[in-house]
């Protein structure tokens, strides 16, 4: 009973205030600025998915919510969804058991299992820790098409001092309350360790991105893949020439190649820019700037850091 109860907890927050029968209304707003939607029911949900932009985002507050009783995926939809960047798809799973009272809802294990369910718009979803526990992840199921991704950190430069985005390697536990393992946004988030371990063995890949809520995915500008096989991104490494599938930095780009990465117990992943030369396929700028985390000093025209809202998006994702 009591699993039930978080479980149902978990799953509806961030998620919606409308139903046939409407009773009660809350709503919560994180320190993150995110705005979730509690409401209780008397017979049965209608609605399968939402676009949610910030009240102060969109004419005042007005029409900064809109529920579906459809998603971007139904047969013959044609609805238009996220019509401009302001906006959050949230889609709701389909029920899979109801009683008099209440409605459980299905969980999938991962991103790429509510993908293969028949989910095909990114967005929040629910999806099962290391314990077994739901959670709520964003999942970019359309930025790369045939690959579905799982965002596990990401950071704005203004918060890019926070111990857990520059001081803690992934493989460690995040320091404090400095992140929000458990709300997704671009802000100030990174997964809990003991789920990034767990997530890494049901992925293939893993990305980062700079500031994708603005540029989604440019390969061709300040952008990173690799293969977890090449290149374990929970590991430690020491000033390596590591294999990624392809990068885009410092004016350079290349696939199938090396770049000279650094993830320490104190530093997170990031490729310093020093005045030693060697033997990676990504040559040194020399500018001493960090590139894709541990902004110790960092580059104004990099992506990731050209403005205090700019963010740092890691991912780990599979192919399909």
């Amino acid at each position: 009973m009591i699993f039930d109860l978080i479980q149902n907890k978990l799953f509806w927050m961030v998620l919606l205030y409308f139903s046939i029968i409407l009773s009660a209304i809350g709503r919560e707003v994180t320190r993150n600025e995110q705005q979730y939607f509690q409401m209780k029911q008397e017979r049965k949900w209608t609605c399968k998915s939402l676009n949610y932009a910030e009240p102060t985002s969109v004419n005042d507050g007005k029409e900064n919510c809109e529920l579906h009783d459809e998603t971007k995926n139904d047969d013959d939809n044609s609805l238009e969804f996220l019509k401009d960047d302001r906006y959050t798809f949230y889609q709701i799973t389909e029920n899979t058991q109801k009683t008099d009272n209440e409605t459980e809802q299905a969980i999938r294990p991962s991103c790429l299992d509510h993908f293969n369910n028949g989910s095909k718009t990114s967005g929040n979803y629910t999806i099962l820790d290391e314990q077994q526990q739901p959670i709520t992840v964003y999942c970019d199921m359309e930025s790369e098409p045939g690959s579905v991704w799982t965002l596990v950190m990401s950071f704005t430069r203004e918060n890019k001092d926070l111990k857990s985005f520059k001081k803690r390697g992934m493989y460690r536990k995040a320091a404090g309350n400095e992140y929000a393992p458990n709300a997704p946004n671009w802000s100030a988030y990174r997964m809990s360790s003991s789920s990034m371990a767990a997530l890494k063995k049901m992925t293939s890949h893993w990305r980062i991105t700079c500031s994708f809520p603005q540029y989604g995915v440019d390969t061709e500008t300040d952008y990173v893949r690799a293969v977890f096989a090449d290149f374990n991104l929970l590991k430690r490494v020491m000033s390596e020439c590591k294999n990624v599938s392809y990068i885009s930095v410092m004016g350079q780009s290349c696939s199938k190649c090396t770049a000279l990465w650094t993830h320490t117990t104190y530093k997170t992943p990031h490729i310093a820019a020093m005045q030693n030369d060697s033997a990676c396929d990504i040559e040194s700028d020399k500018s001493g700037y960090y590139y894709f985390g541990a902004y110790f000093t960092y580059n104004p025209n990099f992506r990731c850091t050209e403005s205090p809202n700019s963010t740092t998006n890691y991912w780990f994702g599979s192919y399909v």
